[in-house]
């Protein structure tokens, strides 16, 4: 391999074979030469890449993308089916959480076993046990079985073990999902810390906004094969498009659907519907039917209910320049829109919106009643975009965004429509701070000189 390459793959597949029961399996292993009674599946398919010495680089992909297998071929653990896997250096792999350990072991007997596999003397575990032990900060558990540690401990002694053993090449599969924000602050300062060293960092997470905070390249799996590779950012967005369409493809909203009015139809403004949309929102291509979900990924789940008085087509977020996005940048100002068609006649209606957190903890919203806006009538067959422009500052991490539909007849609120959560989306930043928001502080520090006699 070149110099600077230190991990190369060419034409690489790894393949299973499936049985549909145990007898076939025996069958084809007592009788090799006669039908064959399973069927191959390809976990990797002709897969191609090149990491760099000192990159940092992210594996994103659906479950079952194959992620975990790739990386178990790059550590050594697996062996390509087909194709080349080439490494230079030593590899320090957390590819799943808690392996190598004994959960009957304590976690020094641990220390030492793990590490020793990796190729260190007894003599360099010594030197080196005190910095492990600093690192996991799990003070005298470390006396313990393994068996009475939560996750978090698990992760933080073998991340600790993994990161002190001098790699050359450090893979990190999804575990530090359990480990808390200070820890994970932690180990993204040791992977600073490594990249001016030289090493070669392979991450996988769902955690999007890590990726874009921590990794100058990403590749995109799917069904086996890479999809997209490159700037992080541009593979995060078409990860995004991938699972639009995906869910998509397993939701239906005909129930929903109403019926569309006829295409430039005369309003009571003295103008078609498409035109007025267009005029008060520059850039943004206007359609009354469905044009955002080819780039929009969509909550299969979300909670939609309503009297149907009014239709919440569909929704999305922009940024200022009318680009979809479901990536934002913490400060960022962005569009939350909604395309609501209305399906009976409706006096002053209600455009609201509301992003919570995963747990279900409204964190901000608004809506046009609390806003004091005079929206007017509205007629059957009118559609309107409603856009909520906000800036960004909620901290980095995965939020949801909510659109509804409301008004008031004869006193009593009435929902027309409601989408809960309808779309996730992520919030990335390389500034820390405690909490959900950033308030954006300013810090001022005054030094004062005492003089003692």
């Amino acid at each position: 391999m070149e110099k600077d390459i230190v991990i190369r793959i060419k034409n690489l597949t790894k393949s299973y074979r499936l049985y549909n029961n145990h007898a076939d399996r025996v069958k084809e292993a007592l009788i090799p030469f006669r039908k064959p009674y399973h069927r191959l599946f390809n976990a990797l398919s002709g897969i191609n890449l090149s990491i760099k010495r000192g990159e940092t680089v992210g594996i994103i992909g659906r479950n079952g993308s194959g992620k975990s297998t790739l990386l178990q071929i790059i550590s050594g653990v697996l062996r390509p089916t087909e194709g080349i896997a080439e490494t230079q250096g030593r590899i320090s792999a957390l590819l799943e959480l808690g392996a190598g350990f004994n959960p009957e072991f304590t976690g020094r007997e641990n220390v030492y076993i793990n590490a020793s596999i990796m190729g260190l003397s007894k003599e360099e575990i010594d030197s080196r046990f005190p910095e492990i032990l600093s690192f996991a900060d799990i003070g005298e558990f470390i006396e313990q079985p393994m068996k009475i540690y939560s996750s978090g401990m698990y992760v933080r002694l073998a991340f600790a073990v993994a990161i002190n053993v001098s790699p050359d090449i450090l893979i990190v599969d999804e575990a530090l999902a359990v480990g808390d924000t200070l820890f994970q602050a932690k180990c993204f300062d040791k992977f600073r810390e490594f990249q001016e060293k030289g090493v070669t960092i392979i991450f996988v997470t769902h955690a999007l906004d890590l990726i874009t905070s921590h990794c100058s390249t990403a590749y995109l799996l799917e069904a086996g094969s890479i999809v997209s590779q490159g700037e992080s950012k541009k593979v995060i967005d078409d990860y995004s498009r991938l699972l639009a369409r995906c869910a998509r493809s397993k939701s239906s909203d005909a129930a929903f659907s109403g019926e569309r009015p006829a295409e430039g139809r005369e309003d009571k403004k003295g103008g078609t519907g498409k035109n007025r949309s267009a005029e008060k929102y520059p850039g943004m291509e206007f359609n009354v039917e469905k044009q955002w979900d080819d780039v929009f990924r969509v909550n299969p789940n979300e909670d939609r209910y309503g009297n149907k008085m009014a239709t919440i087509i569909e929704a999305g977020i922009f940024t200022l320049s009318g680009e979809p996005t479901q990536v934002i940048q913490k400060g960022e100002e962005i569009d939350f829109c909604m395309k609501i068609r209305f399906n009976q006649p409706v006096q002053e209606p209600i455009y609201a919106y509301t992003i919570r957190d995963v747990r279900g903890l409204n964190i901000t919203g608004s809506n046009t009643f609390f806003n004091h806006l005079d929206i007017g009538q509205t007629e059957a067959g009118d559609i309107f975009i409603a856009r909520f422009r906000q800036k960004m500052m909620l901290n980095q991490g995965g939020y949801l965004v909510s659109f509804g539909c409301t008004g008031f007849v004869d006193g009593q609120l009435v929902i027309y429509e409601r989408r809960y959560d309808y779309m996730a989306f992520e919030v990335v930043s390389d500034k820390v701070s405690v909490g959900i928001i950033d308030l954006d502080p300013v810090i001022n520090v005054i030094g004062i000189s005492i003089k003692t006699e």
